[in-house]
């Protein structure tokens, strides 16, 4: 992987660390949560074969090339796999009401290119698979993490 790729802009990994200190930091997650600290979304990308792959790895899972460069992408996909959550641990840092959907993502840059996060801005009745969604930002804990909501499409789609 090319250590010289900085997509988390100039974030450095002490500010990383600091701003998400459960995380295990380490050189390949660096550039995701460095990502999450300029509101993109990283993944990797083989620049030997193009494929896009998450999380992070030092090798491509398609062609076992070490050339994986991470690599932002658009956020913007269709809900593949949707879970309702009626209970989780209780928090007052999160404000979600139950059910609390999470959705496995497939994002527009690759098929079975996925990303796992919760769905916002969206009753829960409207959350369905293959909605379309957009990337947006939520705060925990003082950081952001990246969310998904309905896209402007998912407007004129069953509205």
């Amino acid at each position: 992987m090319s250590a010289d790729v900085n997509f988390g802009g100039d974030v450095s990994d002490e500010t990383i660390l600091e701003r998400y200190p459960a995380i295990r930091l380490d050189r390949l997650n660096k550039h995701h949560y460095g990502g999450y600290l300029s509101h993109r979304l990283v993944v990797g990308r083989c620049a030997d074969c193009g494929r896009w792959h998450t999380p992070l790895r030092p090798r491509c899972p398609e062609c076992w090339a070490d050339a994986v460069v991470p690599t932002p992408v658009s956020g913007r996909g269709a809900v593949h796999l949707l879970t309702l959550l009626h209970q989780g641990p209780p928090s007052a840092r999160v404000t979600y009401s139950p059910p609390w959907p999470l959705a496995a993502v497939e994002l527009v840059e690759q098929t079975g290119l996925r990303f796992v996060a919760t769905i916002v801005d969206c009753p829960s009745d409207r959350v369905r698979i293959g909605l379309p969604v957009e990337l947006t930002w939520i705060t925990r804990d003082g950081a952001p993490w990246p969310a998904f909501r309905p896209s402007s499409e998912a407007a004129h789609v069953g509205a």
